[in-house]
């Protein structure tokens, strides 16, 4: 539902931000900051009635942005039914112990309040329809006025008010939430927000300092991906904390030693209230390792500054840097000797079954030189934009401290180089772009209000608002690339459109729901279509596509790539009654592909085992019932 607009989107929005900065009164700077807050609930308010007009297919057929939405929803709707706060374990999946989850409880909660605030007026399904629905919004709403706040701390207030309208035509941000889209990676686009306007807020160091540290632990939680930015973040903290000369006076420096202490306090406090003090150092999200090391390097620094501070002779640069130095070799040890195995890559110990039909078929999570070319043309174009107006801005900036430009150096410089490595962290670089972009673009109306012809004054609007928006350059890019590939056989093209035909058959959501007909039971299906099955159905599955659960994947792999005795021995242990397939099934092409003699092709040749019997379709579903009495025994292969 999303994919289907962007063009237009991005075509409307170059008329938008133009109308947006001349409403706002981006040429008259005392208008903008009087009406600052009112004017960015204007824009966010048009922006939500769009998107919930654009969306309102989706959210009537209940489409989710992906499983992870989908799990989200089942999580949140366990606990509001009296699931414990602190077991996020999905009990009707990987009978009899449950699926263990690696989420935090805390995105579960504007969900659940929304749910039990609407429920008793409209009914459960209808409640959960309603937050699916307006919790990411009003998230977006957070997200935009902080993005709005740290321009106008960097820049003014013209700035802020383009930075919300042009945020609006970033997809990889704003599609994090739209309606449907519950997952937590919108909540972590509100503390880069937040932490982007702490670390530039020099008015009152004190309290942007405790508000940087609580954000990067908030984000932590949230989210483990957030490590490396909090670390990026706190990083320039401290070279504001260790050489004052970035700071246009002392009594401005950026106290550090409070952003760390609250960084180690409020991991220490998130984790207190989300999770269990038992549970094993994991790697994939806050553990106590984590903690501990955060806690060890905030212990140092804070009583070497209580030091400098007690004795002033003591204040100095290599002082400062030694115990910045140490800290960071202190975290790094009782990393590795608590958990060495979380000093790498988090997913080092997959199953190589599962990292091959699972996780390399993720893109999102893989380096940016691993994607598709049609994939890295956007942050691409986005990067090279960026660096274009940060050199701008570093030239013409008469505004900002030479500090601020150092800080926006490296913090788009650092964003880049995490975002190369995970491709989908590249919004927040993508993000930072599009802020020195508005900068760009409210300089450019500026000097177009000074010419006297009108071809002049218009040529360097169309030029603002084209350069800002590079989504519009890279859609152009796109295009020409398919136009110039090489012809494929019109027979390719029939295939490939039947296919996605049927792969938006097997992902309605009436069409999961349809196999509620069937008695409850436990179903062997892929890993994309477990999530919908748990969300519409009262059957119980093996797996979903959630790494802590691997040994359950991995099993769901081999029923439909293995043997049929191996399949069977899987099943006969899982006590399935149903195996479950659908021709359009992305997931289950890749299976074919692969183990062209595995299961999964024997079942769709008609190639069936003695213990299992066709049943009659269900929509786009083929269902298998299993005999049990002749089922083989289990024997699981490594």
């Amino acid at each position: 539902h999303r994919d289907h607009y962007v063009l237009p989107a991005h075509l409307c929005a170059a008329e938008y931000c133009y109308l947006s900065a001349k409403i706002a009164g981006v040429m008259v700077p005392n208008f903008a900051e009087r009406h600052f807050s009112r004017l960015i609930f204007g824009i966010w308010l048009l922006a939500a009635a769009a998107i919930l007009y654009v969306s309102r297919d989706a959210i009537a057929a209940w489409k989710m942005g992906d499983p992870d939405d989908q799990m989200r929803l089942l999580e949140v709707r366990d606990w509001v039914a009296g699931q414990s706060w602190w077991d996020i374990t999905q009990y009707r999946m990987n009978a009899p112990d449950g699926g263990e989850m690696h989420w935090s409880r805390l995105v579960d909660v504007p969900l659940g309040l929304a749910i039990v605030l609407f429920r008793p007026f409209v009914g459960q399904a209808l409640a959960e329809q309603l937050a699916a629905s307006l919790v990411p919004l009003l998230t977006l709403s957070v997200a935009v006025f902080m993005y709005a706040c740290a321009a106008r701390r960097i820049f003014d207030a013209r700035v802020g008010l383009v930075v919300a309208a042009l945020v609006l035509t970033l997809m990889p941000f704003t599609t994090q939430m739209t309606p449907m889209r519950i997952d937590h990676h919108g909540w972590q686009m509100v503390c880069f927000a937040a932490a982007l306007w702490a670390l530039f807020d020099w008015q009152t160091s004190l309290r942007s300092s405790i508000i940087l540290g609580l954000v990067c632990a908030l984000w932590i939680e949230i989210s483990v991906e957030g490590l490396p930015f909090a670390a990026l973040l706190l990083g320039i903290s401290a070279l504001g904390w260790i050489f004052p000369s970035m700071s246009l006076a002392s009594q401005r420096n950026h106290q550090f030693p409070i952003a760390l202490a609250s960084t180690a306090i409020g991991t220490l406090l998130f984790f207190s209230i989300t999770e269990s003090w038992a549970s094993p150092n994991y790697c994939d999200a806050l553990s106590p390792v984590h903690i501990a090391a955060l806690g060890i390097m905030a212990i140092i620094v804070t009583i070497g500054a209580l030091l400098m501070r007690a004795r002033p002779t003591l204040d100095n640069m290599p002082l400062r840097i030694a115990l910045c130095g140490a800290a960071a070799v202190s975290g790094c040890a009782t990393l590795l000797a608590v958990a060495p195995q979380c000093a790498g890559d988090a997913f080092a110990g997959l199953d190589p079954l599962v990292r091959t039909y699972w996780f390399d078929r993720t893109p999102e999570g893989l380096p940016l030189w691993k994607l598709p070319t049609d994939l890295v043309v956007q942050p691409i174009a986005y990067m090279l934009s960026g660096a274009v107006a940060l050199v701008f801005v570093l030239g013409r900036g008469k505004q900002l401290a030479a500090s601020d430009k150092i800080r926006l150096i490296l913090l788009y410089a650092g964003c880049i180089a995490i975002g190369l490595f995970v491709s989908r962290t590249l919004v927040y670089a993508m993000t930072i772009a599009n802020l020195l972009l508005a900068a760009l673009l409210v300089d450019l109306f500026s000097a177009a209000e000074r010419r006297t012809g009108l071809a002049a004054r218009m040529g360097l609007r169309i030029l603002a608002v084209f350069l800002a928006m590079p989504s519009v350059s890279a859609q152009i890019v796109e295009n020409n690339l398919k136009a110039t590939a090489v012809k494929v056989n019109p027979a390719s093209v029939a295939a490939e459109r039947k296919l996605f035909a049927l792969a938006m058959a097997c992902q309605k959501t009436s069409a999961a729901a349809a196999l509620g007909q069937m008695p409850p039971s436990a179903i062997m299906a892929g890993l994309d279509t477990n999530p919908a099955i748990l969300q519409f159905t009262r059957h119980t599955v093996v797996a979903s596509g959630h790494h802590r659960n691997q040994v359950a994947m991995a099993d769901v792999i081999r029923t439909f790539t293995g043997s049929a005795d191996e399949a069977g021995g899987i099943i006969r242990a899982r006590k399935i009654r149903f195996v479950v397939i659908c021709d359009g099934s992305f997931e289950l092409a890749l299976y074919a592909r692969k183990a062209p003699t595995g299961m999964l092709v024997q079942l769709r040749t008609g190639q069936l085992p003695a213990w299992l019997q066709r049943r009659p379709d269900i929509g786009p579903f083929q269902i298998f019932e299993v005999n049990q009495a002749m089922l083989p025994q289990f024997k699981r292969t490594s």
